[in-house]
């Protein structure tokens, strides 16, 4: 009996075990798709490198500038141009020396060229000592002598600028008078003086403020005078006028010349 139960086992286990049909066709399916399926191709997504990290600017701190401030007082122009032209304008301010203060005395002189650019402008040490500033009118006080150009210096540059050239001024005659030279009266344009200008003061000597308002519509001389700018109010008067003054000039000079080179009736006499 135990022998013939020996005997069954040994048979089987001789017998081999059998897969189940299910488990064969999930096989077979997947060995399949593992045979179609594509390889996988490379991902197409650009791959970035990490940013290094940016140091931040180091940022320096600027010392603020102060402003330059008109606080009433005369400002010299710090652009000079070089463009010397032919026709110049020129004004100066005038400070008080003597007891009372009433002398003249050149405290600044400004030139500028026939396109308004200033040539010359500066403060002028005067030869008395001040005993009057004129403030209100010159802007100028104590402290704006320091490092003032010596008279002599000042007046001989300013006349070697003018020499030869054509000089417009407002009463100009008082400008030569402190600056110690004159110059040819052919060579002046004085707007005080000409006839036109005149006319609209009842034949008076007219102001430049007054100029400036009726011929230019421009309003100058508030409060402190720049002798820049009337320089320049003085060149826009003459330019308005500029050739009818200018020819009615030459007219007079052929005038005169004509009347030169006729004798008199004595001179014919004799």
């Amino acid at each position: 009996m135990v022998k013939k139960k020996q005997k069954r086992l040994q048979q089987k286990d001789k017998v081999p075990k059998v897969a189940s049909s299910n488990w064969e066709k999930l096989k077979a399916v997947l060995e399949k798709e593992k045979i179609e399926r594509p390889p996988r191709l490379p991902s197409k997504r650009k791959k970035f490198a990490k940013p290094e990290p940016v140091a931040e600017p180091i940022v320096q701190t600027v010392p603020e500038v102060p402003v330059k401030v008109n606080d009433g007082l005369a400002q010299v122009s710090d652009n000079i141009s070089t463009n010397i032209t032919q026709r110049l304008a020129i004004d100066c301010e005038m400070v008080g020396t003597g007891k009372q203060g009433t002398n003249n005395e050149l405290a600044r002189v400004s030139v500028v060229n026939v396109f308004g650019d200033v040539l010359y402008d500066k403060i002028v040490k005067p030869r008395d000592p001040i005993t009057d500033y004129r403030t209100d009118i010159t802007g100028l006080v104590k402290a704006s002598f320091a490092g003032a150009t010596l008279y002599k210096v000042a007046q001989k540059e300013v006349a070697d600028l003018l020499k030869d050239r054509i000089v417009i001024g407002h009463d100009v005659k008082h400008d030569f008078e402190v600056l110690g030279f004159s110059h040819p009266k052919h060579m002046i344009r004085d707007t005080a003086k000409y006839k036109p200008f005149k006319e609209l003061s009842k034949g008076n000597t007219p102001s430049l403020k007054k100029l400036a308002k009726e011929v230019l519509g421009l309003t100058v001389q508030e409060g402190v005078h720049s002798s820049v700018d009337d320089a320049i109010t003085t060149l826009k008067l003459y330019r308005t006028h500029r050739a009818v003054w200018e020819r009615s000039l030459k007219n007079a000079k052929r005038k005169n010349a004509k009347n030169v080179d006729q004798p008199t009736t004595a001179q014919e006499e004799t």
